[in-house]
Formats: C-alpha cells, sequence, structure tokens
C-alpha cells in the first residue's frame, strides 16, 4: 500500500514539472514578443563630392619597339661584343660568325666564274668563225645556227656564276651581326663558341628594345567593361616594385581582335606611357584603372541606398514623386518584343541590361494580352540562354571558365527609387520612409551622382541594423531550469 502511494505521488510531481516547464517557456516568450523595438535605420546625407568611374584591368609592360635579331647564316660564334643592358646604335657591330666557309665557297665561286667566262669566249670565236665560213656558203646553216646558240648558253652560265658569287658574297657579309635599331639589349641567347644553325628557322641571338623612356601597357579589358573604353582616356598604374607610387598613361589603341581565356573574352588596350627616369623595366605587371567619366562636386549618395528595399513592417509615406502623366507609348515593329510597347532599356537606341525594378515596372504596364505573350518571349530567350550555357557557350558559368569581373553600365543616365527618412518622423519612435524617384548618372563603386531628385542635405536609408526585432532577455527563473537543473545564465 505504501509503495502505490508512493508511485501516485511520483507521477504527480512528474506533471507539475512538466506544467511548469511549459509555463516557464510561454512566460520568456510572451517578455520577448511584448519587448520588440522599432525597425532602426542606417542613414547617409546626400552630400556633394567628386565621382570617378573608372575600369580596371592588368597588363604587361612592354617596350614600344622590340626587334628579334636573329642570323641568316649558320656557323660558330667566334665574338659577342655587347651584353645584356648594353646600348648600341643603329649599324653597330654586336656579334661574328666564324667566316672562314663563306670565304672558301667566294673562292670556289669566283673561279666558277672565270671558267663561265672562258667557255663564253670560246663560244664567240666559234660563232665569228662560223659565220665566215657561212657567209661563204661553206658551213650548213644548222651549223651556224648551233654556234649562235653555243654564245648565247655560255652568255647564261657566265650569269648564272655571277650570281653566285654575289649569293657567297652577302652570306659572307651576313657573318657578321649588326644592330637593326638604336636601342638596348635586353636578351642574350647565345655565347662564343655557340654553332648557330639557321637551316630550318631563324635563331634569335639577341632582344633590343629601341627606347625604353617611351613604353606601353597590353592591358586586357574585359568584354563587359570594353564598351566604355576609348583611345585618349587617361590611365594610371601601379606595379608591384614601386607599390606607392602612381604612374599615369594614355589609352592609345583598343584592338578589335579578341583573347579568350576559360570563356572569358578580354580585348587587349594599348596604354603608351612615359619612362624617363627608367624605373619601369619590361615584363612588369601593371595594375590599370582607366578613367571613363569624372564629375566634381557633384551630389552623390552611396550604392547602399540604390539597393535598399524596406522590410516588411516599415511604414512607407505615400508615393514616389515620379510624374504621373503616363508617356505617349512606342510599340516595337522588330526584335524579339515586337508589337510590345517598347522596353525602357532599349528606348532611344539603347542596348543594356534592365534592372529587376525596370523588368517589374514594364511588366506591370502591359495589358493581360501583352503580358503574357512579353512572358513567353521571356520564357524563350531564357531558355535559349539555358541551352548555350549547358552547351559551353561564352558565359561565364559554363565549363571550367572563371568568373566574370563585375559589370559596368555606360548607357546613360537611369532613374531607381529610393527612400528618405521623414523629417516629421525622423525623431519619433517609429521611422517612416519617403519613397524619392531620381535620375543618377555615373558610379564608382562606392558612390553613384545623382542628377535630379535629391537635393544637398536630403537623407537617404541605407539599409537596416537588424531586421529582426530586438528583444529583452527574461530574467532566470529563481528555481532554476523548466526540469529542475540551473538556470541558464
Amino acid at each position: 500500500m505504501a509503495r502505490s502511494n508512493g508511485s501516485g505521488w511520483l507521477k504527480w510531481l512528474v506533471i507539475l514539472v512538466l506544467l511548469g516547464g511549459a509555463g516557464y517557456g510561454g512566460w520568456r516568450w510572451y517578455n520577448g514578443q511584448r519587448t520588440e523595438g522599432p525597425i532602426t535605420y542606417k542613414s547617409a546625407p546626400v552630400a556633394r563630392g567628386d565621382v570617378v568611374q573608372q575600369v580596371t584591368a592588368n597588363g604587361q609592360i612592354n617596350a614600344v619597339k622590340n626587334v628579334a635579331v636573329g642570323s641568316q647564316v649558320s656557323g660558330i660564334i667566334t665574338d659577342i661584343k655587347v651584353d645584356f643592358n648594353s646600348r648600341v646604335t643603329n649599324g653597330q657591330i654586336i656579334a661574328q660568325i666564324d667566316p672562314s666557309t663563306y670565304k672558301q665557297n667566294i673562292t670556289q665561286a669566283e673561279a666558277e666564274l672565270a671558267n663561265s667566262t672562258a667557255s663564253l669566249e670560246l663560244a664567240q670565236l666559234n660563232l665569228k668563225r662560223s659565220k665566215a665560213l657561212h657567209t661563204s656558203n661553206l658551213i650548213p646553216e644548222a651549223d651556224y645556227d648551233a654556234a649562235v646558240v653555243g654564245v648565247h648558253q655560255a652568255e647564261a652560265v657566265v650569269k648564272t656564276r655571277d650570281a653566285a658569287l654575289n649569293r657567297a658574297k652577302v652570306d659572307l657579309e651576313r657573318t657578321t651581326i649588326y644592330a637593326p635599331i638604336d636601342g638596348i639589349v635586353i636578351t642574350r641567347s647565345v655565347d662564343v663558341g655557340q654553332t648557330v644553325a639557321a637551316s630550318f628557322s631563324t635563331p634569335t641571338l639577341f632582344n633590343i628594345a629601341n627606347d625604353l623612356s617611351k613604353m606601353q601597357i597590353d592591358a586586357m579589358v574585359s568584354e563587359a567593361d570594353v564598351g566604355g573604353v576609348e583611345e585618349g582616356q587617361n590611365v594610371t598604374f601601379t606595379v608591384d616594385a614601386f607599390p606607392q607610387r602612381k604612374f599615369r598613361g594614355v589609352v592609345k589603341q583598343v584592338r578589335y581582335a579578341p583573347s579568350t581565356n576559360q570563356n572569358v573574352v578580354n580585348y587587349t588596350t594599348v596604354v603608351e606611357l612615359s619612362n624617363a627616369d627608367l624605373k619601369l623595366r619590361p615584363g612588369m605587371t601593371a595594375n590599370a584603372s582607366i578613367l571613363i567619366a569624372e564629375h566634381k562636386g557633384v551630389l552623390r549618395i552611396p550604392n547602399a541606398a540604390l539597393r535598399f528595399r524596406p522590410p516588411s513592417g516599415a511604414a512607407i509615406l505615400g508615393e514616389t514623386n515620379a510624374p504621373s502623366a503616363k508617356p505617349k507609348v512606342e510599340v516595337a515593329t522588330s526584335g524579339p518584343f515586337a508589337g510590345l510597347p517598347v522596353p525602357p532599356w532599349q528606348a532611344k537606341g539603347e542596348r543594356r541590361r534592365p534592372t529587376d525594378e525596370e523588368r517589374t515596372a514594364y511588366e506591370a504596364s502591359l495589358t493581360p494580352e501583352q503580358k503574357q505573350k512579353y512572358q513567353e518571349v521571356v520564357a524563350a530567350m531564357r531558355a535559349r540562354f539555358a541551352q548555350a550555357q549547358g552547351e559551353g557557350g561564352s558565359g561565364s558559368s559554363g565549363g571550367s571558365g572563371g568568373e566574370r569581373p563585375p559589370r559596368t553600365e555606360y548607357a546613360g543616365p537611369r532613374t531607381q527609387t529610393i527612400y528618405l527618412m521623414d523629417k516629421d518622423t525622423a525623431g519619433a519612435d517609429k521611422v517612416v520612409l519617403k519613397p524619392v524617384t531620381v535620375k543618377v548618372g555615373i558610379s564608382d563603386g562606392s558612390n553613384t551622382e545623382v542628377l535630379e531628385g535629391l537635393k544637398e542635405g536630403d537623407v537617404v536609408v541605407t539599409g537596416t541594423v537588424s531586421t529582426t526585432p530586438t528583444t529583452t532577455a527574461a530574467p532566470p527563473s529563481p528555481f532554476g531550469g523548466p526540469f529542475g537543473g540551473p538556470g541558464r545564465r
């Protein structure tokens, strides 16, 4: 009987502990909800400053004119008169190949020429006698013709031997290697005693840079950025050898020939630069920034303000300040959007990538029939793009290709919606946001130029401190945890 009473008491104790734990958990949840605070926003004032839009690219520094000096004849190098970094002038002797073989070739060619000259003299004498006999009708016509032809053949042989002699003299002259330009010897690939074989290809003996005081960068610009790069734009760059020094140059040429590496297409941009102090050397890697546009003293806002979208529960005041009058709708007559209103990202001849906000606004302005056609066109375009990616097209995500660098837009001014802090509620417990449509210009990656819609001193919202309401921790239970353990602290 006593055992039965003990079991009943234990059962009721377990039930009470469970009920206490559930009540404790509900009490903590209630306190956490009750202590919700207002949404806290990050903000920044609209101020004036400079906005510089740049394109970054890497490339190698090279001499403007670099000549590889080779040899057209084979032989043993008997003398080298220059070394690395030697300054040379046009026509200076820089190396000598053993001329013995080529001198003997000249002697042999001279002998053969003398022999052919003697044969010509004999043929001329025979022709003279044959002519006299032919005049007296003492020899047949055929013998006279043979004498004439013999003279012509002997003359041809003399010309052949004379050409062989001249060729032997040219080969002898080529045993002496001359500098083709004024400059500095960058590399030397041979030593005295080394045999040069020019039978199949011309060996390179020296590399001579014309003038190291004027050099160039062969920078590789991504296809996403090359649209804004033009000749004459200013360039600043650094090299690892002088990380604290900024060098300057000018875009000289933007080449049309593409260079594809791991599905990423680049275009060579030639930047000319001055190297008067000869600090820059051929082969150095330059980290270049090409100046696309620079606007000074303009209104600017952080780029985070353009990306900000109000969280759920945010108080928004009214509508944007964008004009309510609907402009005249222009209908596309060709292309995938034929029959639909011209999208804003293709208006006035533009061809740029639309923002998500522009796509949403455009689709909302369509009639149900137009919206259905637009969705079909977009679905078809996405399907073709996905198929091209799957077949290893030029997309950056195909195959083993690396990521593309960020795209820089050059389509000109565009409109976007941002949010201001309403001044009347700036000090209140709950801040009210005011949407404003602005026209923005160039961006430097951190700040964006504002052309219309804002004035200096306006406060734009750039983000929230935390989208999750802050809770106040409930005080620990004096009785420990809900299951009798020590309270959590």
